[in-house]
């Protein structure tokens, strides 16, 4: 496995900065032709909506959370390195990243208006729910205003913030945040659960993981 990428990955468990841009680079794996809708829709930017133009649908298609990477034999080197450099455990590192991206549930698939959580790819349903757009959030970040759009629903889960699909360049990908409230969840300044279409390659996963990336 590339060095670079292992230690991108590593920076990532220790950094806020996961939730901006993709990264611009070519990847060494072409990606996988994508049977959802997720590719099919990254080229209307929610960002550029105004909120009553933003609907669920813009985020339609499976998607995994990057936490199912967590464990992959191949991040050994990167949490060795993160662990040297900060002088902290192989173990520490790896939880660092797992506390970074966590959420109690591995996947999701949106449709139209509705959200189905799932344990993981493939996995059981934990609830499905039919949400709806009461508000966005701005953030400011290295510059920009990003935003979060808040939908609710009766649901297990009656709140989520969605960051806009980005990385359409390189691999789509966005963040999200579950629970009771907007205010409770837009306080947390290190929790950004990122998910990614299910057909990634590792090397995608570690490209888009960038430190340098996220702050552009």
């Amino acid at each position: 496995m590339n060095k670079k990428f292992r230690l991108s990955l590593g920076l990532l468990a220790l950094s806020a900065t996961l939730l901006v841009a993709c990264n611009k680079e070519e990847t060494k794996n072409e990606p996988k032709e994508n049977n959802t809708k997720v590719e099919q829709n990254v080229e209307a930017k929610a960002e550029d909506k105004a909120t009553d133009e933003v609907t669920l649908s813009d985020w339609d298609g499976e998607w995994n959370n990057i936490a199912n990477y967590l464990d992959d034999p191949g991040l050994k080197g990167a949490y060795e390195e993160v662990a040297k450099r900060d002088k902290i455990t192989e173990d520490q590192a790896k939880k660092n990243f797992a506390d970074h991206v966590a959420v109690d549930f591995g996947a999701i698939k949106v449709d139209g208006d509705s959200i189905t959580f799932l344990t993981g790819p493939e996995g059981d349903e934990i609830d499905k729910a039919d949400y709806k757009l009461v508000d966005k959030h701005p953030m400011e970040h290295g510059g920009k205003t990003l935003y979060w759009y808040e939908f609710t629903s009766n649901g297990k889960y009656p709140t989520i913030l969605l960051m806009p699909v980005h990385g359409e360049d390189h691999m789509p990908h966005f963040h999200l945040r579950v629970g009771g409230s907007a205010e409770e969840m837009l306080a947390k300044d290190d929790w950004y659960p990122t998910f990614v279409s299910p057909t990634v390659t590792i090397d995608q996963v570690y490209d888009v993981s960038s430190l340098d990336v996220h702050r552009g």
